[in-house]
This record gives C-alpha cells, structure tokens and sequence, in this order.
C-alpha cells in the first residue's frame, strides 16, 4: 500500500473518527441541553414546592392554634370567617402541592395531601359545632384535634417531602455534571486530532455553550417575569377597581338619592335608566375581577333567601329602556309550582342572567326576546328545587363552528375591527363558572339566521323563612343626632354624596380629604367614628391608621371605605388597623347598619327611629278610599271593620310590649306579621301599613329587641289610628 493510500485511508480515517466523534459531542451536547432544561425546570418547581410547603405548615398550625380555642368564638362572625378562609386554603394548597408532585416525591405528598384532608374535616366539624352551638360535640372535636396532632404530623411530613426534593434535585444536579463531563472529555479527544477540527469543534461547543448559557438566563427571566407578572396583575386590577368605582359610586349613589325624591313618572324613568347604566358598568368591572376571583379559587356563592320572581321584574325593568330603544319585544315565564322564595345567590344568579340578556339582546335586531324558568327534579321533601332556565332570542344566532369555543375566555362572535358589537369576551367564560359553581350546567343551541337559545340549570332551595326574605329587602332608618362622625374622603362627588346620605339621618359630619388631616385632627378632638379611603393624597389610610393606631392609640372605631376589591384586601384592611370594611359603590342600607353597630357601642344613647317625614295630615294618605273601594259605602260594615282592627291592635299592641320586654325577637317578628295581615285592608299607602312596612323592622336590631323603639313605634301607630278612626267619625 503506497504512501497516497495510506495517507488517503488516513484521511477518511480521521474524516470518519471526526465525524464519530462531532456525532458522539452532539449527542452529549443534546443530553446535556435537555438535562440542564430538565434541572433547571426541576428547581423552578422545587422552588414553588418549598414555598407551597412552608405555606402549609404555617396555615396549619395557624389552623390548629386557632381551633382549639374555638370555644370563645360563638359571638365572632369576623373571625369564624378568618378560620373558615384557612381550612379553605390549607385544604386549596395540599391539592395543588399532590397534583404538582412526582416521581419519589409522590408518596410523600399524598400522605401529606391526607394528613391534612384529616385537620380539614375536623376543622370543619369544629366550624359547624360554633355555628350551631353544640359545645359538647365542638369540645369532642377540639380533643380530637388535641389528641391526632395534626399539626405537628404535617410539619415531620413537609420536612421530610423539602428533603426528598432536595435529594431528587442534587441527584438531577449530579447528572447534568456527570453529562458536562463527558461532553468536555469528548471535546478534549476531537482536539487531538486537528487543529482545524479543534477549531471546528470549539466553534459548535462554544456556540452550545452559549445556547445553554441564554436557556439558564432564559429560565431565570422567565421566573422572574412570572412574579412580576402576577403582582402586576394584582396592582392593576386594585388600581383599575378604584378608578373606575370610584366615579361609579357617585354615579349611583346620587341616582339613589335623586330616585328618593319626588319625580314625575318620566324624571322617575330617566333615573331608573341612569341608575341601570350606572349598575351595568359596575357589571362590566365586576366580570374582570370575578375572572380574576375564579382563576385564584377565590369565587364564593352565597346562600341567603330572596324573591325568585322579584328578581325576574327586577330584571325586566332593567332592560326596559334598550328593549323600548331596539323595538323588540320582551317576555318572561315563570313555572306556578316554583316557589317565590328561595335560597340561593340573588347576586350571581342576577349577573347569569344579565350576561346572557345582553348578548341576546345585543344581536337581535327583530323579534324579541323569551326567558322562562321550568322545574326539572324536586327532591321528597320538596326542599330541593333543580330548576331550568331558558334565555331565547330571535337574532343572528351563532355559526356551527363557533358554538363550541364560545365559553372561552376572550371569544367573541365577531372579530377585526368591523364588530358592531362591544364586549370584554369574558361574560360567558364567567357565566359557565358560575353556573357550574351553582350546582348545574349550561348548554347552547343555535342556528344562523334563527336565533339562539341558551339553558342553564341550577339547584335552589325553598326558603322556610319567608319574612326574612322579604324583610331583607326594607330599608332601616336610624338616627345618628347625637353622634360625632369624621369622613376622610378626597373624592368630591363621593363626599357630596356622604353628607346628602346623613343628612337622612339626622347626622352633619365632619369631612376633610386626606390621612395627614385626619391624623391632625384626632389628636385635639374626639369623635365618635371615622370613616376612611384608602387612596388618597399628602397620606392614605393605610398610612393614617397605621399612625392613629400606634402612635396615637387611638380607640375609635374606623371604618375603611374603598373601592379596591382584590383578594386579601379586607384582611388587609382589618390587619392594618381599620375596624371594619366598606366597599365602593356604598351600599346605604349596609353603610347605616355598620354605623349604628359601632355607634352603639359608644355608650351613648342608642340609635333611636327617625320620625317619618310622611305628611300625617295628607288627605291622600289617612283616608279609606282603599277599604271603601272594596265594601262599597256601607258605613256599618266599615265602622265593624275599624273595631275589630282596633280591639286586634290592642291585643298587638300588650303582646308587642311583652314580647320586647323579654327581648323575644321571634315573638316580635310575629306579632308584627300579624298587624301587617289587620291593616292590609287599609291599602299599602295608608300610614299605618306605610309605618309597619317601613319601620317595624327597628324593633329587632339584629340581637335585642329595642323596648325604647317599641315604645316609640307604638306610641306613632296609635296616634295615626286615632286619626283615621276620628276622621272617619266626621265622615
């Protein structure tokens, strides 16, 4: 074999073993890419893990600290609330930590994930021993909680679980070096035999090199735009809440006061549509943030009783003015055998309907639009109702390939900048959570050109309870006279509206516009209550109260009144220093609930009823055109009426003082039942009714009964029937 032979064999010799070994070097580069990416990844979830771990273990000893000294909590809504949230998110964060756990890491978590299912029920049982009083069955629990230390037992298992993925992680760690090294031993091979292939092959490794480098980088950006992400998602849904509330707040807050006032039939119907438009953008703002709610696992429903068909005029009224506008017709149906009152989310069941509404409404050009409700199941004990709901329009109705992506986030029917419609995208993503958070499911049928129909189910339950449902509904008036009130609010419009909602009654505040103002003035005077805003100028409230509180020491109750709604924001208000949380838009009824709580407890004299404004002596309403209209003019059937209700009110009247006398609530309720049945006949603008209806309520607030307000309450009927009855003797 000559030299050229030779030197040729040599040549394809070295091409071959350096092409053997730029194949064995991209192999391992590959490998140790991947490991890396895998590694880096690992400790990326690790890291979280640590995290969710240490949230664990605090939440559950928090929750254990808490129980066993669950005996003190019959009377503390706030803080059973605070205790029912921990279960939430301690059972919540053990979830998530099973289902992101893998490989050896399993096991562990499981046993951790049932450890805490264990402090969870009996967590629950202790919840549902305070609430309805049974001691001996919550010291049961507690002694059960004592005894399993629970706490301690998740605690030995989270830290071994961080040691397992501490071990797993360096075994990972230990590969990826173990692949570095071969890969540079590969390296140091291909060098031997050329220059140029050293070259070559240092141009790939440095090029692979780099490529790892930029994925580490990568992965760390990624990590740290993740939280910045978040947390920018958290200040911009506080931010955008408080901006756009805010001027919603006057916006119906004034509609309120405007509709309390004396209005034709068509001022009437304009403020009814301001406020309608006013409540529809609050709807708007709430759909993102309830978004927001359901991705955090934040979402409640409530379960309280109300007027299921109340709510259907309710809703009717609503889009009267855009019905009248489009020219479309709008009917309702309501099966006979559902019952009125019902228990359930008045609140979310309303928003269900007022997304689905919209769009049939926003795509119907002709026709109109049906909604019905129907009955599907009740249980043996008619106690539980399965109710169907239809929405059904004659519109556009929507494309085959659509219907199946409609309740995804952001999916709208039409697209690109020729949409005729407006819309978030989230309406329907938002309303299939909430129907399925409701106990039912939604579905959807529809062809183009022929409408669309939308049903949906849910569970409600009869309500036993009628008077609370409808008592709910009336507004109780107080008198703040003889209180001293500070409002801390800058914005304008809100604190016009402030002063227009006391002067109802019978309160002139103190109002400024920022912290450092209040913070001045609580130091020379005193009052009685402070309501506070959170954003403000010069100082906000956190600031403000935070001073108040520790530097001051000021004992007034204050109340923080915001329009931030995020997550966590009422803790965060308590855990400042506030004594309570009032969110934007006011809520008057609440507002004056939460007032007259704390202005009780000042040790003054107590919140007394404010003397209706009614005209007495108005013809209208103190005459028997009501109760003639339905006897006719026979004076001797009337004149036995007024006598019979007369000796039943001072039967009403002997029992109503026994009743508050013993602080017999139940019995109140009763009896004021009653008088509303004996006056019916009167007519609903009579006096008499018009005072039960409006002020009866007093009576009860909420823990005592009020001997005070009953005397008062009676002392006014009695004088209004001596009135009708002297009248009526003229006639």
């Amino acid at each position: 074999m000559n030299k050229k032979n030779v030197a040729f064999f040599s040549v394809v010799t070295l091409a071959l073993a350096l092409m053997a070994l730029i194949v064995v070097t991209q192999f391992f580069t590959n490998k140790a890419t991947n490991a890396l990416t895998t590694g880096n990844l690992k400790a990326v979830t690790t890291f979280g893990l640590n995290n969710r771990i240490q949230e664990i273990v605090n939440t559950s000893f928090e929750l254990e600290s808490k129980l066993k000294g669950a005996t003190g909590l019959l009377a503390d809504k706030v803080r059973l609330q605070s205790i029912q949230d921990s279960v939430n998110t301690l059972g919540y964060n053990a979830y998530v930590l099973s289902s992101f756990s893998e490989g050896p890491t399993k096991a562990r978590a499981d046993s951790i994930n049932n450890i805490i299912d264990t402090q969870v029920n009996i967590s629950e049982k202790i919840l549902a021993a305070v609430k309805s009083s049974n001691t001996q069955l919550l010291k049961l629990n507690i002694d059960s909680l004592r005894i399993l230390d629970l706490g301690n037992k998740v605690y030995r298992n989270c830290m071994q679980l961080q040691r397992e993925l501490r071990d797993d992680l360096q075994q990972t760690l230990d590969t990826n070096t173990d692949q570095a090294s071969k890969l540079s031993l590969f390296n140091r091979i291909l060098a031997v035999f050329s220059i140029i292939a050293i070259l070559l092959l240092a141009t790939i490794i440095i090029r692979r090199q780099s490529q790892q480098l930029k994925l580490i980088e990568e992965l760390k950006e990624a990590e740290l735009a993740a939280l910045k992400s978040k947390n920018a998602k958290d200040e911009f849904l506080a931010n955008m809440s408080h901006e756009l509330r805010t001027p919603l707040n006057a916006l119906i807050g004034f509609g309120n006061l405007l509709d309390s006032t004396d209005l034709n039939a068509k001022q009437k119907e304009y403020v009814e549509i301001i406020k309608s438009s006013g409540y529809n953008l609050l709807y708007i703002v709430n759909d993102v943030l309830d978004l927001s709610k359901i991705e955090a696992g934040k979402l409640t429903i409530a379960h309280r009783p109300f007027n299921l068909y109340d709510l259907f005029t309710r809703i009717k009224k609503m889009f009267s003015a855009t019905i009248q506008d489009k020219g479309l017709v709008y009917n309702y149906f309501i099966d006979e055998q559902i019952p009125q009152y019902v228990v359930g989310d008045p609140d979310r069941l309303q928003q269900i309907f007022i997304n689905l509404i919209s769009n049939a409404i926003k795509f119907t050009t002709e026709g109109g639009v049906e909604v019905s409700a129907g009955i599907i199941w009740v249980d043996d004990e008619q106690k539980f109702y399965k109710l169907s709901f239809t929405i059904k329009d004659s519109g556009i109705g929507i494309p085959k390939e659509k219907i199946g992506t409609i309740f995804e986030r952001f999916e709208q029917l039409e697209q690109g900048a020729q949409r005729q419609h407006g819309g978030t995208g989230l309406g329907l993503t938002i309303v299939k959570n909430l129907v399925e958070r409701m106990g039912g499911s939604i579905s959807v049928y529809s062809h183009v050109n022929e409408g669309s129909e939308f049903n949906f189910t849910c569970i409600l339950e009869k309500s036993e309870r009628v008077e609370e449902a409808v008592s709910s509904e009336a507004s109780a008036t107080y008198s703040f006279e003889n209180y001293r009130v500070l409002v801390v609010e800058d914005n304008k419009a809100n604190q016009v509206l402030l002063k227009h909602i006391f002067s109802k009654h019978n309160l002139s505040p103190r109002i400024i516009d920022n912290g450092q103002e209040a913070v001045n003035l609580l130091r020379k005077e005193v009052f009685d209550l402070v309501l506070m805003d959170i954003q403000m100028p010069v100082m906000d409230g956190y600031t403000a109260i935070s001073l108040l509180r520790k530097e001051l020491y000021l004992k007034t109750p204050v109340i923080a009144m915001t329009a931030y709604v995020s997550e966590g924001e009422v803790q965060k208000c308590l855990e400042a220093g506030f004594s309570d949380y009032m969110a934007k838009p006011v809520d008057e009824e609440l507002l004056v609930q939460k007032m007259a709580f704390y202005l009780k407890q000042t040790g003054k004299e107590a919140s007394g009823l404010v003397q209706p404004k009614t005209d007495v002596a108005d013809d209208d309403t103190e005459n028997l055109d009501y109760l003639t209209s339905i006897i006719g003019n026979d004076k001797e059937v009337l004149a036995e009426i007024l006598k019979e209700m007369r000796g039943q009110w001072l039967k009403d009247k002997t029992d109503l003082m026994a009743a508050a006398d013993q602080k017999d609530t139940e019995a109140i309720n009763r009896i004021l039942h009653r008088m509303k049945s004996t006056f019916s006949s009167l007519g609903p603008e009579h006096s008499v009714y018009k005072v039960i209806m409006k002020n009866g309520k007093l009576l009860n607030n909420g823990q005592t009964a009020a001997v005070d307000n009953c005397n008062s309450f009676i002392d006014e009927i009695d004088n209004l029937i001596n009135k009708t009855l002297k009248e009526n003797a003229k006639d």
